[in-house]
């Protein structure tokens, strides 16, 4: 993918998270949470920032940068990476506020961006009255939901029905720690318990046009956040691909004469995992590329926005087999939970079952290729 480089101090800032997260992967593994220094770390570094509107402090990155960079972070560390995917583009929802509330939105008490989560399960319900909607539920799988500043949880509107996103600060959720799934696990992705009232033009949907008319905010916002998912899961297959490549050259199965490099099924596994994740990445790489140029243009196609939201669904999934693959070829020698291939192998598990890159992903893609009807959420 070619972007332009950050500025020097923005690429300091953002490998200082990449380090801290190296340094302390296995404190995600234990504790169900990143290490205090890797959250101090990612809320000092520009991700927050990256797709928050300039009138909030925001840096407005291009797509390719922000998709790059989640990237980066997750061959780092994939937990990393996956509270980078979620912070990186969630600061475009704001560009859908009345600036003014985007700015109340954004204040935090030290100053620093926001860390916005959120949870895209309409779990709660929303009572209108008097300027302000009371919102009460409790919502599952919202990311580093113990260190997010505010969040952005669904709940049908009671006008018209229809799902809206509500802002929401942290002091107004009780958050329960109850994140323990077998991938992804330093991620934090707790459910939260709410019942609060909060202005009523603090929600947005996320199918609406945005406010500000910039590439960033003209290109799909669900299609952003597939990407970036997809790039987490692309670099925990690097990952292990790296790993087996490294073990294969020391690493001999007992009865056999030389070591897993050496022996042709191996070969053959991991020939074909190379190809697959070469082939998937390049894919999403060029949709993403051509979507992005569209949304400098102007106007992202329904055929583009398809073509995207399936290169990002193909990728993750893609991943995650790959991941199995080489895990399995690996046999007992990776079965030990400080072997880089059993991690990989159940981050890549986890990150394919979100959502925007499982079966809704390329059923959204499928009709409209098919059928040239575009969802709201394409």
């Amino acid at each position: 993918m070619t972007t332009a480089l950050p500025a020097p101090d923005t690429t300091e800032q953002v490998e200082a998270v990449c380090h801290a997260a190296r340094v302390h992967r296995e404190y995600g593994e234990q504790h169900s949470t990143l290490h205090p220094d890797v959250w101090q770390a990612l809320r000092r570094s520009p991700i927050p920032k990256a797709s928050l509107p300039a009138h909030c402090g925001g840096l407005e990155w291009d797509v390719p940068r922000i998709v790059d960079v989640v990237r980066t972070l997750a061959l780092a560390d994939p937990s990393a990476g996956w509270a980078g995917a979620i912070h990186a583009p969630a600061g475009a929802f704001t560009a859908r506020l009345d600036e003014d509330a985007a700015h109340t939105v954004c204040a935090t008490s030290d100053g620093l961006p926001p860390l916005i989560a959120g949870s895209s399960l309409p779990a709660g319900t929303a009572e209108v009255g008097n300027g302000t909607v009371r919102l009460c539920g409790r919502w599952p799988l919202v990311t580093s939901a113990p260190h997010m500043t505010v969040a952005a949880l669904a709940a049908p509107c009671p006008k018209d029905g229809e799902t809206r996103w509500w802002f929401v600060p942290r002091s107004a959720l009780t958050v329960a720690e109850d994140w323990n799934a077998v991938g992804l696990r330093g991620s934090a992705s707790c459910s939260v318990a709410c019942d609060a009232r909060v202005p009523a033009e603090h929600s947005v949907r996320l199918t609406d046009p945005a406010r500000l008319d910039a590439p960033l905010y003209r290109f799909p916002l669900y299609a952003l956040m597939a990407s970036c998912i997809a790039a987490v899961a692309h670099a925990t297959a690097q990952r292990a691909i790296d790993a087996f490549e490294e073990m294969a050259q020391t690493t001999r199965p007992r009865h056999a004469s030389a070591s897993l490099a050496h022996l042709e099924p191996t070969q053959e596994t991991y020939a074909q995992a190379s190809a697959q994740i070469s082939a998937a990445a390049a894919f999403a790489d060029t949709a993403l590329t051509s979507a992005w140029s569209h949304a400098v243009r102007g106007t992202v196609p329904g055929s583009e926005r398809a073509r995207l939201r399936a290169a990002c669904s193909h990728l993750t999934q893609t991943s995650a087999t790959v991941c199995r693959e080489l895990f399995e070829a690996a046999g007992t020698a990776a079965i030990h939970r400080s072997h880089p291939l059993e991690g990989c192998w159940r981050d890549a598990t986890v990150a394919a079952r979100h959502a925007l890159v499982a079966a809704r992903g390329h059923q959204l893609a499928g009709a409209q290729m098919l059928t040239g009807t575009a969802a709201k959420d394409l």
